[in-house]
């Protein structure tokens, strides 16, 4: 028996990752005529409407597969693409961007599947605590503005905190919409991170969004075994488990080695941090414009 280096199976390995998922082609030459509008073609569909040739009757199996899928509106396609994503991210990620999507699940619908139930089953495992009536906004926060009328306002309107409360109330409810509001700066930080790269082909921002969108959905898939151990809905996932997976898909995606991979990555984190204090001080420069503004209206 021929005894080959271990170099020679990771090489292996890493060819078979490359390459994925072989689909075969499909040779019969058989002609069909379609169930739905009678026109004659080849092959597994019909070139005018669309109809599968294979439309076996009614059974109890499945019924209730177009029933679920009905609901879900989920294939085959979508237990794959969790198995893809921890087996090989960062190629599946470069395959569905390359046009290689009709065996995998679209990013943003399976974001928004997994985030429905890591939403139901942390409300039967964890179930919501009732909301609390303080104001959302404290009395210690406003000593240094309690001059100003529109902090004052902020505390006191009941429509500007029903409002605030259902914003809180709707991303602590929804962890996908939690995810999908920082999609967009982890990608902006992305392109920043990775603009450089010798591999790089030159992902967008709507590119590098699905990056970051299959990213958070493989982040969500382990918070949904988590909540199975901790029982608590609003622990989530660790930082370093993000790092990783992100140094994971990078190196794939950029075929670079790892060393340079955590440098980019933890670049792209600074990234990310700067984004969000730019964004904290454009939301804070908004409010001391309006502050200004209520104050000249008062004064006059």
């Amino acid at each position: 028996m021929k005894i080959y280096h271990p170099k020679a199976y990771i090489r292996l390995i890493n060819r078979k990752q490359l390459q994925g998922k072989v689909v075969p082609i499909y040779t019969d030459s058989d002609k069909y005529i379609c169930t739905n509008c009678n026109m004659e073609f080849e092959g597994f569909y019909c070139s005018n409407c669309g109809q599968s040739k294979d439309t076996p009757r009614f059974t109890y199996k499945s019924v209730i597969k177009n029933f679920f899928g009905g609901l879900t509106n989920i294939d085959s396609g979508f237990f794959f693409t969790i198995k893809e994503l921890f087996v090989r991210p960062g190629y599946m990620i470069s395959d569905y961007i390359g046009g290689r999507r009709v065996i995998y699940f679209r990013p943003l619908q399976m974001l928004f599947v997994l985030g429905a139930i890591y939403v139901l089953l942390g409300r039967s495992i964890d179930p919501v605590t009732p909301q609390s009536n303080e104001p959302i906004i404290d009395k210690e926060t406003l000593l240094e503005f309690n001059d100003h009328n529109l902090f004052q306002w902020f505390q006191d309107s009941p429509f500007v905190q029903s409002v605030i409360g259902v914003v809180k109330n709707l991303f602590s409810s929804n962890k996908a919409l939690e995810i999908a509001c920082t999609l967009p700066i982890f990608a902006l930080a992305t392109h920043w991170a990775f603009r450089k790269r010798t591999y790089n082909k030159h992902y967008n921002l709507v590119e590098l969004l699905f990056v970051r969108t299959y990213a958070a959905s493989q982040l969500l898939i382990v918070a949904i075994i988590m909540l199975f151990f901790t029982r608590d809905a609003s622990e989530g996932t660790p930082w370093w488990l993000d790092f990783l997976f992100s140094v994971w898909i990078y190196s794939q995606l950029f075929r670079e080695k790892i060393g340079s991979t955590v440098k980019h990555t933890v670049l792209m984190y600074i990234y990310s941090l700067l984004i969000i204090i730019l964004i904290a001080i454009i939301i804070v420069s908004l409010l001391v414009f309006l502050v200004w503004i209520t104050d000249l209206f008062a004064v006059n």
